[in-house]
């Protein structure tokens, strides 16, 4: 096997931790080479190479962004509780990993959100996203009205906590707690989920894979709102100094306010997730969501 392996772990999952231990184990008996992902320069990684992330969905929502090339495929091991995102169980590592190495697991290729950021006419970052972008009221904010643009066409006003863009893959994550549909994760769909919306006409749209969705924010002032990638905020317009520092917010000693995004299905990157037979989508949603214990 001349495969490298970048290890991505939950450090704070000591069943992660102990995971961990068995296949460096593994791997220096088989000859593999591995080390983590944090200390590997990601921009080195190949098709050939495999990322194994142990823990739950947060750590392979990690591994995904700490890995540049779409074309490095990414195995999940379950130890959190619903795992949509994972390849295998726990008590499967190896095997998963014997068969990733070998080609002979399945590859889903997840469609990305490209996000981008504006205030005003200045553009003050890109992003990319595996589950959702969330543009919402800060929590020490009032309701957030935002306006929803599809294609150019004015589709409604909201007012509320805000709105979520999720990929297919995200729409079994925060967009299906607010009410969202559940899309079949190959899909290049996106769901737009309302949260907590204060108009009752509003309801889930699910676009098709070329649309361009716009949210502005309606209120002059543009305060009181975040944007969050995968559920970790970018650009904070109450407290703009805690926003990403590789955005342009800061305009000449002035901070510049977030006033509207733009997202669509991004055409150019993708994550290639590795899935064994116990794992697919449809088996996954099946088992954690509608069979009960001891049912047929």
């Amino acid at each position: 096997m001349d495969k490298r392996i970048a290890l991505v772990v939950n450090d704070y999952d000591e069943r992660a931790v102990d995971a961990a231990a068995c296949l460096r184990e593994w791997c220096a008996d088989k000859g593999v080479s591995i080390q983590s992902l944090k200390d590997n320069d990601s921009h080195e990684l190949n098709s050939d190479d495999l990322v194994v992330a142990l823990g739950g969905d947060g750590t392979i929502l990690r591994a995904a962004h700490e890995t540049s090339s779409s074309e490095v495929s990414i195995l999940g091991i379950k130890f959190g509780r619903l795992g949509f995102l994972s390849g295998a169980p726990a008590d499967e590592l190896i095997e998963a990993v014997e068969a990733a190495l070998a080609g002979e697991a399945e590859i889903e290729k997840r469609a990305l959100l490209q996000v981008n950021a504006y205030s005003a006419d200045v553009h003050l970052g890109t992003y990319y996203a595996l589950n959702e972008a969330i543009l919402g009221r800060h929590t020490e904010s009032p309701v957030a009205t935002t306006h929803l643009i599809i294609n150019g066409h004015s589709v409604y006003q909201l007012r509320g906590d805000g709105i979520i863009v999720a990929t297919a893959t995200g729409s079994t994550a925060y967009a299906l707690s607010a009410g969202g549909p559940i899309l079949s994760p190959e899909s290049k769909a996106m769901a737009l989920v309302p949260l907590a919306s204060h108009t009752l006409i509003s309801r889930a749209i699910v676009t098709a894979s070329k649309d361009v969705v716009r949210i502005e924010l309606s209120d002059e002032t543009h305060a009181g709102v975040t944007l969050a990638i995968d559920g970790e905020v970018v650009i904070d317009n109450v407290y703009p100094e805690r926003s990403k520092p590789h955005t342009d917010l800061l305009i000449s000693g002035e901070y510049l306010p977030l006033t509207h995004i733009e997202v669509q299905t991004s055409d150019q990157h993708w994550v290639s997730l590795v899935k064994t037979s116990s794992r697919l989508f449809f088996n996954t949603l099946a088992t954690e969501f509608y069979r009960h214990k001891g049912s047929d």
